[in-house]
C-alpha cells in the first residue's frame, strides 16, 4: 500500500500541476476543473504505463524495482476518485 499512497501522491502532484498549467493558459475553465482534468490525465497515464512496464523487455532490463500491475491499478483509481472529487466540491 506503501507504494500506492506514493505513486499516488507524485500523480496528485504532477496532475494539479498540470491543471493549473491548462487553467491559466486555457482560461475558461475553472480552476477545480482544471485540476480535476489533471488528475485523470494522471490517471491515464497510470494505467498506460502498466501496460508498459508490464513487458517483459523492462524487467529484464532494469535493476530496479517495477510496481506490479494492480499498484498501478489502485494508484489509477486513487486519482479518478480525488479528480472527481475535487470537480465535485467544485461545482
Amino acid at each position: 500500500m506503501a507504494e500506492v499512497a506514493a505513486l499516488s501522491l507524485v500523480g496528485a502532484v504532477a496532475g494539479a500541476v498540470g491543471g493549473i498549467v491548462f487553467w491559466a493558459a486555457h482560461g475558461e475553465t475553472t480552476l477545480t476543473r482544471a485540476i480535476a482534468y489533471g488528475l485523470w490525465v494522471a490517471a491515464t497515464l497510470c494505467l498506460a504505463l502498466m501496460i508498459v512496464v508490464g513487458r517483459k523487455l523492462v524487467w529484464r532490463r532494469t535493476s530496479l524495482p517495477v510496481p506490479e500491475g494492480w499498484v498501478w491499478v489502485a494508484t489509477a483509481v486513487v486519482l479518478t476518485v480525488a479528480g472527481a472529487g475535487i470537480d465535485a466540491l467544485g461545482s
